[in-house]
């Protein structure tokens, strides 16, 4: 059963229990109240598993229900003892990602429709392909003397073996064919232009200067379906393409916000702990051309580097961090915190960590199970375990032990927190969800 503690099942007396102190509860939405905080049908309605056995209706509810109350018990009870401070760095993480998160989306709201002479020309570039080689070089210099060669006469295939970087200089740059639409800019508009036999002049693309020539221009076979049966699905692809380019030029222009530090990258390269203090004050990067960004403050995410780690992945996870606080701060600029649906989120997770955080502190870190307790449970109950060896069931002992003593552990500590807090349950409502229940079986039928 798909609610908050599911594992967490308290005896359904004490519910039954509770449903006759109602009379205090006003009619309204909410199903219970847990010490002046109610619990709304909607939120009971939202726990709920999507598939109930029929005839189960009334137990799947109450015991929902009863999570609910207990998962509100907890948060109440982590608030009083303050540990939102606890979970203040976590959060703040949790947080950082939902407004980076809420960023792209913002940067990919803002790109502009697509328009219907833009679905035709793409519809267009669906409806033949080209058969094309290429050959890509580092420089621009030699991109040049290799454009001059074949002008010259010089075999591509050959040019392509001997300089070019690409995958397909095996094949001698040969591509294959491809699909007009599927040539991606600035290449695309050169081959275009092209007639067979034809070579572009050097294209910085990909990071690298290219020539391509176009050896056979021809139609789909079989063609593509008509234009108004294309349409929707090409608009949705058009779209896609829109908002990741847009993502794209977002991070590269916040890149160029940044200029790096060799000398401060170089200080991760070593263990943390060895890092001096002179060594903390070192510029990592600068940004916006004024704010500069130590070794100090990155520390936190240097030590989560295990000793093995690549010194190029110690430099790519330093950068990564170095975007993320801008791109956040981008965000909180962007007022992208104060949305709706982020501020509902880091509610929820708000009190998740503090349910959490509570039940591992009153409950979890409070267990134990000694090798001696372990032993003794295989000697009284031997005839469980056929064979002689114990260490292969000594761990599965020690888990059903240490379960059982959670599970006593939880209940214990629920009835302490319901003598401290009142809680009252509205059987009215805690019917009406019921009967809506068997009601929406039926219709189903």
């Amino acid at each position: 059963m798909s609610c908050w503690v599911n594992e967490l099942k308290i005896l359904k007396t004490a519910l039954t229990i509770l449903l006759l102190f109602n009379c205090g509860v006003k009619k309204s939405s909410a199903v219970a109240v847990v010490n002046r905080v109610e619990i709304t049908v909607d939120d009971l309605m939202k726990a709920l598993p999507q598939s109930i056995e029929p005839g189960t209706e009334s137990t799947v509810v109450e015991q929902c229900l009863e999570g609910l109350i207990n998962r509100e018990l907890f948060i109440q009870e982590a608030e009083r003892l303050g540990l939102d401070s606890v979970i203040t760095y976590p959060l703040e993480i949790e947080k950082k990602g939902l407004v980076i998160y809420e960023l792209f989306a913002d940067v990919e709201r803002k790109t502009a429709p697509i328009s219907l002479p833009e679905l035709q020309r793409v519809y267009d570039l669906l409806k033949n392909e080209v058969h094309c080689r290429v050959i890509a070089v580092r420089d621009k210099d030699t991109a040049d003397q290799i454009y001059k060669m074949l002008q010259n006469g010089g075999d591509f295939a050959t040019l392509a073996g001997q300089y070019s970087i690409h995958p397909s200089r095996v094949r001698g740059g040969d591509l294959g064919y491809i699909q007009e639409y599927f040539i991606e800019e600035p290449l695309r508009s050169a081959v275009l232009g092209l007639n067979p036999g034809q070579l572009t002049r050097p294209i910085f693309f990909d990071s690298s200067y290219q020539i391509v020539q176009l050896l056979d221009r021809r139609p789909v076979d079989p063609p593509p379906p008509p234009f108004n049966e294309s349409k929707q699905q090409l608009e949705e692809q058009l779209k896609i393409s829109r908002r990741r380019q847009a993502a794209n030029e977002y991070v590269q222009q916040l890149r160029r916000r940044l200029v790096y530090n060799s000398v401060g990258l170089r200080v991760f390269y070593k263990p943390v702990d060895s890092i001096t203090e002179a060594e903390k004050e070192i510029w990592v990067a600068m940004r916006d051309s004024a704010k500069y960004v130590k070794v100090g403050r990155l520390l936190h995410i240097a030590r989560r580097f295990p000793p093995y780690l690549d010194t190029a992945v110690r430099t790519y996870a330093i950068k990564r961090a170095i975007e993320d606080d801008l791109m956040y701060e981008d965000g909180l600029n962007r007022g992208l915190d104060r949305q709706p649906g982020v501020v509902e989120q880091l509610r929820k997770l708000r009190q998740k960590l503090l349910y959490e955080t509570l039940y591992n502190r009153a409950i979890t870190s409070q267990l134990t199970v000694s090798d001696e307790e372990v032993r003794q449970f295989y000697e009284t109950h031997r005839e469980r375990y056929p064979g002689n060896d114990w260490t292969a069931v000594a761990p599965l002992i020690r888990n059903n032990l240490f379960e059982e003593r959670r599970e006593v552990k939880f209940r214990q500590f629920v009835q302490e927190l319901r003598t401290r807090m009142p809680v009252k349950v509205n059987a009215n409502s805690l019917r009406t969800v019921i009967n809506r229940l068997k009601t929406k079986k039926e219709k189903t039928k």
